[in-house]
């Protein structure tokens, strides 16, 4: 009789926005470890609002450390989507994964908040690169006992158990932005196919000033109330439903492209009349005039009256006066009144 082959266990990559130190990813981690093999690149600190940025301007360290859950993982000094890439790139060429997970969240991702998400965002990344992904979030308040995070993983790997369940979503560009009630598993009432629905942070901005006067901002704000629109993911999470909201890449409003092709028009007669008068000499929008002095006079900072730069200003040697076969120096006869040379 022949020896049975093993079979490859399915490889994850796992990340967040809250940091890999965060409870969220550790719980996860912990849970996804003892079916799959799990390979965590995460944020080194908080990245929570950070979107879909890149990290451009500025070098990336990398270290591995052990995870609260026991998981070796790798710390990035970075946003998500950094992380995604730096994993799929470079930690992970050689054996990519089959699935990308982020989150689990520290707090629900729904409505307007997947702007801002990273851990919505991350998993967009994963998908740019062909990877199936699923953002997790848990609808849990900071500061406000119990976090269930636990119901949360069994979510999940309720989730990963049905292949079937996300087959075809990387065809469609869609992630799968899964939000799951802050509750115990046997309270949860079931699962929703939700549409994003209508909820953002109510911003404000704090202005403070420094001992030294300067002045310095906090952005805050307080979440709103989960939409009640039937259908919708808050709608979900109110009810006690997981909510699982596709979400794409795109995002073009296709609604208004046939409107928008009617009105076109208006646009091309704006600029033919402009280029009609750029011929008979005319500057129009009257911009050209403004471009001519941006490129023809660089601006000159002017430095505080009282400033080192000012006083050295002010002491300048006299510039040479060229002329001839050299240079001369103008002095100025404070006596006669009269500059010598």
């Amino acid at each position: 009789m022949g020896t049975l082959r093993k079979a490859r266990r399915i490889r994850i990559l796992l990340t967040n926005d809250d940091g890999i130190f965060a409870t969220g990813i550790n719980v996860v981690g912990g849970v996804l470890a003892e079916r799959y093999d799990v390979t965590v690149v995460a944020p080194d600190g908080n990245q929570s609002g950070s979107s879909h940025s890149l990290t451009l301007g500025d070098i990336l360290p990398i270290r591995e450390v052990t995870m609260p859950c026991g998981l070796k993982g790798f710390a990035l000094r970075g946003t998500p989507t950094d992380c995604i890439l730096v994993a799929l790139l470079d930690v992970m060429k050689d054996d990519p994964p089959d699935i990308v997970v982020s989150g689990c969240n520290h707090g629900p991702n729904v409505g307007y908040d997947v702007l801002y998400s990273g851990t919505v965002s991350a998993a967009l990344e994963g998908l740019r690169h062909h990877v199936p992904s699923i953002a997790l979030s848990l609808d849990m308040e900071h500061g406000v006992q119990p976090h269930h995070f636990e119901t949360a993983a069994a979510v999940l790997m309720g989730i990963l158990a049905e292949p079937e369940f996300y087959e075809g979503i990387v065809e469609a560009t869609a992630i799968l932005n899964v939000n799951v009630p802050n509750v115990p598993l046997a309270e949860i009432r079931g699962t929703m196919i939700t549409k994003q629905g209508i909820r953002a942070y109510e911003n404000y901005v704090d202005k403070q000033f420094s001992p030294r006067g300067r002045a310095y901002y906090w952005i805050a704000g307080n979440s709103g109330p989960h939409d009640a629109q039937p259908g919708s993911d808050g709608y979900a999470l109110a009810e006690r439903y997981i909510s699982v909201t596709p979400v794409n890449l795109d995002l073009t409003c296709d609604e208004l492209l046939k409107p928008l092709e009617k009105r076109k028009f208006l646009v091309d007669k704006c600029l033919a009349g402009a280029r009609l008068s750029r011929r008979v000499g005319g500057k129009p929008f009257g911009m050209a005039g403004v471009v001519e002095n941006v490129k023809s006079s660089p601006a000159r900072v002017r430095q505080p009256s009282g400033s080192k730069a000012a006083q050295k200003e002010r002491t300048r040697e006299p510039r040479p006066v060229t002329g001839g076969s050299g240079a001369r120096m103008v002095k100025k006869d404070t006596k006669a009144g009269k500059p010598q040379r």
